[in-house]
């Protein structure tokens, strides 16, 4: 029995410090309070799994040994992979990361398809309207050019500003604020993402709503093909 725990202790350590670097920096971030810039790859710090019994992993940071206990221990080491995995689950789920972040780096990815720039010029158009609803009034720009010959379409339009522009306002402010705090704070730290690139994504958001939220998503889809990319050259 001794030999087999042996056997299955190597097996457990060789595989987690050659594939899993990222969940060991993962329980020490949870469990033990370290930054989560541990994760990123420009960090310089040494992690290696040290040791794993039925109460406890040891691991090595930077030659100093820290120990995590398991609660409740395993009834063998046969259980050492369910028993991680779960502990990689839970430290995600705490800390709002997976592995895809870790190497992504967040850009700015503007309207490109012709939908999109039609919505971009649509709601350009639309805030010019909730903001200056004058230019619809007889002398303002709109109603003397585009809405000339449509003098009633103009005055409905005109008295629909108000409840348009709180619309807008609920709806595009909300979406922000979610974005500011369930995409760009999650991201802020791993990853990482600079003020600039984090500005421009909020001011995409607070003009075009869900339609940034979804370039935002098509961005990471693309840094992630990359990542693949480049770990398959």
């Amino acid at each position: 029995m001794a030999a087999s725990e042996d056997a299955i202790r190597t097996r457990v350590l060789n595989h987690m410090n050659k594939d899993h670097e990222y969940d060991i920096k993962l329980y020490l971030i949870h469990r033990l309070s370290y930054p989560k810039t541990l994760l990123l790859p420009s960090s310089s710090s040494s992690v290696k799994l040290s040791d794993i019994q039925t109460t406890h992993i040891a691991i090595t940071v930077d030659n100093e040994t820290k120990e995590i206990p398991f609660n409740p221990p395993m009834n063998s080491l046969a259980d050492s992979r369910t028993r991680v995995v779960e502990m990689t689950r839970q430290a995600e789920a705490a800390l709002g990361v997976n592995r895809d972040m870790v190497a992504i780096k967040p850009v700015w990815l503007p309207p490109q398809t012709g939908g999109e720039l039609a919505i971009l010029a649509a709601l350009i158009l639309g805030i010019h309207i909730l903001f200056f609803p004058s230019t619809l009034l007889p002398g303002g720009f709109l109603r003397s050019t585009v809405l000339k010959d449509l003098p009633q379409v103009a005055d409905w339009m005109h008295q629909q500003v108000w409840w348009g522009y709180w619309m807008y306002v609920s709806l595009h402010v909300g979406e922000t604020l979610w974005f500011v705090w369930g995409v760009v704070g999650r991201y802020w730290v791993v990853p990482g993402i600079d003020i600039g690139t984090a500005g421009l994504w909020i001011i995409d958001t607070l003009i075009h709503g869900y339609p940034a939220i979804k370039r935002w998503k098509k961005m990471v889809e693309i840094q992630k093909k990359a990542k693949v990319g480049k770990k398959d050259h």
